[in-house]
């Protein structure tokens, strides 16, 4: 295999293990057989190490398997729903400040753009559909590495799931002509029956992006210790 190439592949493969078998693996993929199947399947065994490490390798995680074990309410609950936060915040400061730059004579941000604004303010909408669903993944991917019960982590995924659905973005008229106005975010439940439909619509199809990965990893799991 391409030198190159190889060092690539063990590059996807978790630090600590990397530090420990990375060199004599590399080695081995440089003198043993290349192809398509053979970089797919190191790709396959470095994802499935990152899910699922060697149990040399857990005593390095303990700390924080201890927490998820310890504190499942902090662990899945608290914790994603501050990533969330985090996340929307950066996602209305791109807006705020997209408007300022890029349309600071509009009185609203939400209209037709071009050029560079696109890409600006396109980054700040990707990130405000995505993270609940990249949040909920995490969520997944943690809690069947760590074989915990689902119950924090499906309440984690269900506040998740709701807030994402139901979060709305707010862009207030500047009380000065000239000036940019203000950027805020609500839980829109609201009183249409339509804009309540919308919410739980999205909030379903974000729980059910987020629990697939869960529910996969978990089977495979069981697959994989079934006799």
């Amino acid at each position: 295999m391409n030198p190159k190439l190889a060092h690539l592949l063990v590059c996807l493969y978790p630090r600590p293990w990397r530090e420990r078998y990375g060199a004599e693996f590399e080695a081995l993929l440089q003198t043993g057989g290349s192809g398509l199947r053979a970089s797919a399947n190191v790709v396959w065994s470095a994802l499935s190490e990152r899910l699922f490490p060697t149990s040399e390798l857990q005593m390095e995680q303990s700390q924080f398997q201890s927490w998820c074990v310890r504190a499942p309410w902090a662990m899945f609950g608290l914790a994603p729903l501050f990533l969330l936060v985090g996340a929307y915040f950066v996602a209305c400061l791109i807006l705020w400040s997209g408007w300022k730059v890029f349309l600071p004579g509009t009185s609203t941000p939400f209209v037709p753009v071009d050029g560079f604004a696109v890409l600006y303010f396109g980054a700040g909408r990707w990130l405000y559909y995505l993270a609940p669903i990249l949040i909920g993944w995490g969520i997944g991917f943690t809690a069947a590495r760590q074989r915990l019960t689902a119950i924090w982590p499906t309440v984690g995924l269900v506040l998740v799931a709701w807030i994402g659905g139901f979060s709305r973005v707010h862009a207030s008229r500047p009380a000065v002509p000239g000036r940019v106005g203000h950027i805020s975010m609500d839980l829109a439940l609201g009183p249409s029956v339509q804009g309540i439909s919308h919410g739980l619509f999205r909030a379903l199809l974000i729980f059910s992006l987020t629990i697939l990965p869960y529910v996969i990893l978990r089977l495979q799991k069981a697959h994989s210790l079934s006799p």
